[in-house]
């Protein structure tokens, strides 16, 4: 090859023509007929067409491609304005082009450089290169680019392996977090309920996690039950087949529930309702086995029943004492005077007969011919008796007849109707004598409490001063 002549001077028809020209204030530019710029137009036209795809990864193939054809185009127009290297050595500087592709594009930009720098080499150069220069610079341009995309590729290969080992660091520190998140609730749980445990199986049923709740629980250390089967848990051991098939239930149905009796490390039973189900972790499936011991519970519970009951005989004390006070309120009513007529007795005894829930209630107050009768509301008796007075009672003491007709009839001072059968006699009594006596009937059976016989009392001695008072009247008028 000739050595590189002046920028300027005119050359053979195959090289392109080019006057440096003088401007106003100095330096130069490019002018002739056929420009540099000319030439390469065509690669700008071609890389426009390849920057028009439409898939993002498409339109980034081609961006590639537009920028190797960009760059050896920089290299070729550095070369034409400053003549470096231009006749002696034309592929010079264009294997960095190359490079610089392939660096930003991987093998197929780098390759597109190689092909457009060989043609700009040959279009620049004031002497075409032979064969062997132009197979030689093929060369060396395919060994850069693949040596170019080859480090290219192991580094991308490089980050690509930092980035996933760092996304399963980060996923492992989330799966850490998790785990300690609900080995911690588990905990709480335990704590909240005593009785409750919860234990860790894998899909064989093998123990993998021994809890404080289950030591608690137990009695045993996790050093003596893990890697067991549960199923040595159990007081009655199920064999290998029926805990499969439990295990294969669980996993079926989502969940098995029963009653079992397990056994303590001294042998002791301890009768637990299980829960067991199932749950993955990945790919891995195990058994979350939650123990419940049944016997402090039902403690539990048969207290809570007691306190109910207690409470129940309470509130049933309090209705009863609030009821008790209002009959005492009703019969003592300061308002109601029985020496004010036989209204008020007649009322005061209606009282008494509602309160007691009895069917008729009267007073009987003695005659020379036979008794009289105040009686109340309800069941009326059909008169005294003609010299029968009752029953004679001492101070202090009551008849009572349950259920008995014709002893109701034979100890009355009154004539009642027939189907009266039970019967309750109080003497009143004024000054430590009996004066006279109340008789409270009733058809329907019935039993007569103490609270009963206590009212009737009371209303007896309220009503004394009115039968002394009677009686001191009749002795009077005869």
């Amino acid at each position: 090859m000739s050595p590189p002549q002046p920028i300027g001077r005119a050359a053979s028809s195959r090289r392109m023509r080019a006057v440096l020209v003088p401007v106003n204030g100095g330096g130069t530019t490019l002018a002739g007929g056929s420009s540099m710029l000319e030439r390469i137009r065509p690669y700008w036209r071609f890389a426009g067409r390849l920057l028009g795809a439409q898939s993002l990864q498409e339109r980034e193939k081609r961006a590639d491609h537009a920028f190797a054809l960009l760059v050896v185009s920089a290299v070729a127009i550095v070369k034409y304005v400053t003549g470096v290297t231009a006749n002696d050595a034309p592929f010079t500087l264009y294997a960095l082009a190359i490079a610089v592709s392939a660096a930003r594009g991987g093998f197929e930009p780098g390759f597109v450089a190689t092909l457009a720098a060989i043609l700009a080499g040959g279009l620049s150069a004031q002497t075409p290169p032979d064969t062997r220069a132009w197979l030689l610079f093929a060369a060396e341009g395919l060994s850069v680019v693949i040596l170019v995309s080859w480090f290219r590729d192991r580094l991308a290969a490089r980050d690509a392996w930092i980035g996933a080992a760092g996304a399963t660091i980060a996923d492992l520190r989330r799966q850490d977090l998790r785990g300690r998140l609900v080995d911690a609730a588990l905990g709480q749980l335990e704590e909240t309920d005593g009785e409750a445990a919860v234990v860790l199986l894998d899909d064989r049923g093998t123990i993998v996690e021994w809890r404080a709740g289950a030591e608690r629980l137990y009695g045993y250390q996790a050093g003596q039950v893990v890697g067991a089967s549960a199923a040595s848990l159990f007081l009655d051991a199920p064999s290998p087949g029926e805990w499969s098939a439990l295990l294969s239930q669980a996993a079926g149905t989502g969940a098995f529930r029963r009653t079992a009796v397990h056994r303590r490390p001294d042998g002791s039973p301890v009768e637990v309702d299980l829960d067991v189900r199932p749950f993955r972790h990945g790919d891995t499936r195990a058994y979350a086995m939650t123990v419940h011991d049944t016997a402090r519970r039902r403690e539990w519970d048969e207290y809570r029943e007691a306190a109910t009951r207690g409470h129940a005989v309470l509130q049933q004390a309090a209705d009863d004492a609030r009821q008790q006070v209002a009959a005492l309120e009703l019969l003592t009513d300061p308002f109601l005077n029985p020496l004010g007529g036989a209204a008020m007795v007649t009322e005061l005894l209606e009282r008494l007969r509602a309160t007691i829930h009895a069917d008729g209630a009267a007073l009987v107050q003695p005659g020379r011919v036979k008794p009289g009768v105040l009686a109340a509301r309800g069941l009326q008796p059909a008169g005294g008796r003609a010299g029968n007075e009752g029953l004679p009672l001492a101070p202090g003491r009551v008849a009572l007849v349950h259920n008995d007709a014709a002893r109701v009839e034979q100890l009355s001072g009154l004539r009642w109707p027939v189907a009266v059968a039970s019967l309750l006699v109080v003497p009143v009594v004024h000054d430590g004598q009996v004066w006279s006596a109340i008789e409270v009937v009733s058809e329907r059976p019935r039993q007569v409490g103490d609270w009963d016989v206590a009212l009737v009392r009371i209303v007896a001695d309220r009503l004394a001063p009115v039968v002394v008072r009677d009686r001191q009247l009749t002795a009077r008028a005869s």
